[in-house]
């Protein structure tokens, strides 16, 4: 019940909505099938028209001042049903609004928390994972919601037909409501092994969902190294575990139907055998308690079948609550709200950090970016560059030490305003499937046309998007495939200059170019010594050749700094190695 309350607190209003406009349909139904009998009564000329159903009736038309006639009782039935009808379709629009209004706020939520969360939950997430949640789980959590909704309408609906019910036949009615009890309890152990079946459901299509889009993103390398078929193997092994799973839960979901509907015949044709023997039946209240009775069942077997389902999307429920609790846990804090002020430099002292989990990753590092230098960034694998990079853009708090910006703890700078100022670029290029132009300015609408041209420029990419016919308004392809990769990597850098930031971050940039598109972005770096403060970090030695100081990296210690012409003349230092063995 807590996590119903959680998930679904705010509907509370429009489900007591749905619950009144139940009642409300069930009242006005069961005062149309009490306006049968003495219809039936009519045609019949049986008996029934002295009931107290008929009396009632009869006495409410001539208190309006209507004749008691065939003529005016197919009227006032029509119109009963009628208005039944609308109201139906007020509380299944107000259903549909409940759905669909739940559905976009808990992908926007869910999206919005997993943006915010701390960079450290973010790489432990799996690929896929969020957009099969996004998709298809908040879907069915949202289906989940759809069937509680109908739950409720079937629910007054019930007590309003057996209510109806009992006024005609308190033996029947009682007769029916215990049977149908009895073969939901019977039939209840079904509903547990659904909530079973469809939880290794849901975990395989994400497991699934995982399989493909990892697979998916790395198929070169999967038609380079022959897997293809190996591959195809192991996704049919995947898919008919996912089959079999689908198999169990179609049967699941049918056995009550498919024993239900017989058995409601079979009971009817029994309970007229057992009204026919006894000495008061009356056709016209007989015709009405079997359209109940069958009203009742109806409801029963929907009633069930909706218990079912909430069973089988609970699941998705426990996931999606599950993990959107977990990323408002992991929110990123920021806690700072000064200016970022940047007049001498960012510096790191004494700074600590170690993944969790894992050993130390950079241990009492001390060192400066001065505002406008050109800092290099060198060393061997694993020697602690990435993470100095996180660190510098927040993505992880020092465990030791502080990182300041003219002398103010980062952690105190308002992160946002941190952000705008500090631009970053990776040797993993993000590109979206879209125009040039919105590549750069990437979402962010206060960089202007003129701006972009300007970043172009600077990033040595105007010349080559001139020369395409649709120039900044030429679609990049997926992830850009219709460029190089140093055109790509021009593209981004151009996207990071044309926020005007005043620390611009270059990741391996560089590592995967070939030697034209590297020389065409070390001279967009030497163009912007002295009027941005510049951090490379680099494998390929040519990039960081000119820089004001350089910093060798390794064991997650600064063994070595200065520039770097006057480290080439240690013959024992790390960067002289590096330098003679490139050649």
């Amino acid at each position: 019940m807590r996590l119903f309350k959680s998930a679904f607190g705010e509907y509370y209003a429009h489900i007591a909505v749905l619950t009144a406009i139940g009642f409300l349909s069930g009242i006005l139904e069961g005062v149309g099938i009490n306006a049968l009998i003495p219809l039936f009564s009519f045609i019949t000329e049986d008996d029934g028209d002295n009931s107290i159903v008929t009396r009632t009736i009869r006495e409410i038309f001539y208190f309006v001042g209507v004749d008691f006639t065939i003529k005016y009782l197919l009227i006032f039935i029509a119109a009963v049903f009628i208005v039944k009808a609308v109201i139906l379709f007020i509380g299944s629009y107000i259903q549909l609004r409940i759905v669909q209004d739940y559905t976009k706020k808990m992908r926007a939520d869910l999206f919005k928390k997993f943006l915010y969360a701390r960079w450290s939950f973010l790489l432990r997430q799996k690929i896929g994972h969020m957009e099969k949640m996004l998709s298809t789980e908040v879907k069915s959590v949202a289906a989940l919601l759809g069937s509680v909704s109908t739950l409720i309408l079937l629910t007054t609906g019930l007590l309003m037909y057996l209510l109806v019910a009992v006024n005609i036949s308190f033996s029947i009615t009682t007769i029916a409501l215990c049977t149908g009890i009895i073969v939901m309890v019977i039939f209840q152990p079904l509903v547990f092994k659904t909530r079973d079946v469809s939880r290794a459901t849901a975990a395989q299509s994400r497991e699934n969902a995982h399989f493909i889009n990892e697979n998916v993103l790395g198929i070169k390398t999967v038609k380079a190294l022959t897997a293809v078929a190996s591959m195809v193997t192991e996704a049919e092994c995947r898919f008919e575990k996912l089959r079999k799973l689908g198999i169990k839960l179609t049967i699941l979901n049918s056995i009550f139907s498919s024993f239900f509907q017989p058995f409601s015949i079979i009971f009817i044709l029994f309970l007229f055998s057992f009204s026919y023997k006894t000495g008061d039946f009356s056709l016209p209240a007989f015709a009405a308690i079997i359209y109940l009775i069958q009203r009742i069942f109806s409801n029963i077997q929907n009633f069930y079948m909706h218990i079912q389902g909430i069973f089988k999307e609970l699941p998705y429920l426990e996931h999606v609550t599950e993990c959107q609790e977990e990323a408002r846990r992991n929110e990123e804090k920021d806690i700072g709200s000064n200016p970022f002020v940047f007049e001498r430099a960012l510096s790191f002292k004494n700074v600590s950090f170690g993944y969790q989990n894992h050993s130390t990753t950079i241990a009492n590092i001390s060192f400066d970016i001065r505002r406008n230098s050109f800092v290099g960034l060198i060393g061997p694998s694993g020697g602690g560059k990435t993470t100095i990079v996180d660190l510098a853009l927040r993505l992880f708090e020092p465990d030791a030490g502080t990182i300041e910006l003219d002398g103010v703890p980062v952690s105190d700078i308002d992160l946002t305003r941190y952000r705008k100022n500090i631009a970053y670029v990776s040797q993993d290029i993000h590109l979206i499937n879209d125009t040039i132009l919105q590549n750069i300015r990437f979402f962010d609408d206060s960089i202007t046309d003129d701006a972009i041209v300007n970043a172009a420029k600077q990033a040595q990419i105007y010349d080559t998007i001139q020369a395409i016919p649709q120039r900044f308004n030429t679609i990049v392809g997926e992830r850009g495939i219709h460029f190089s990769a140093g055109q790509r990597q021009r593209i981004v850098i151009a996207r990071a200059l044309a926020r005007n930031p005043k620390i611009l971050i270059l990741d391996e940039a560089t590592s995967a170019l070939d030697n034209e598109s590297e020389i065409k972005i070390q001279k967009t770096i030497e163009n912007l010594k002295g009027k941005v403060s510049v951090l490379v970090i680099a494998h390929r030695l040519g990039t960081v050749m000119n820089c004001d100081v350089l910093f060798v990296l390794n064991n997650g210690k600064v063994i070595e700094r200065g520039e770097p012409k006057e480290l080439l003349k240690d013959k024992n230092s790390y960067f002289f190695k590096m330098y003679t063995m490139r050649g």
